[in-house]
């Protein structure tokens, strides 16, 4: 099922690896005190630092699922759920958790389990099997 790499799609995908790696070793990083020395309200700078987040994590994602697949098709779909994530999913989080738990890292173990699927890229990584799974019941039909 793996085709093989070109050295154009093998740098992509170790750059979106090492994006990867690099967004979970400075995930605690205060962005907004390392570009201005502002007085920013706690909740703000948590939204600032996690929407960083999310962003990268899912930008990196979706390179990685270009340069893996390399389809149009999947590219775009891939973009779908970065937007849901972006646009609704990642609002909804932060309406929860600033109302019921502040802005402290620790969170209840359900809105825990709903951080890791918004903040960590776990929306974007459902797709590689998923794909992987369309290809698989496909070939069996036909």
């Amino acid at each position: 099922m793996l085709e093989s790499f070109s050295t154009r799609r093998s740098f992509w995908l170790g750059l979106a690896v090492a994006g990867l790696a690099s967004v979970f070793l400075f995930q605690h990083v205060d962005l907004v005190r390392w570009f201005c020395d502002c007085n920013v309200h706690p909740n703000t700078r948590f939204a600032l630092r996690k929407f960083v987040r999310v962003l990268l994590n899912d930008s990196f994602m979706l390179l990685l699922i270009h340069a893996w697949f390399y389809e149009k098709r999947i590219t775009r779909i891939a973009w779908y759920i970065q937007m849901i994530d972006i646009l609704i999913l990642f609002p909804l989080y932060l309406l929860i958790k600033l109302n019921t738990e502040g802005d402290s890292e620790i969170s209840s173990p359900l809105l825990s389990q709903f951080h890791r699927l918004i903040v960590n890229p776990t929306l974007m990584v459902l797709v590689i099997p998923a794909v992987y799974y369309e290809r698989l019941t496909r070939s069996r039909r036909g």
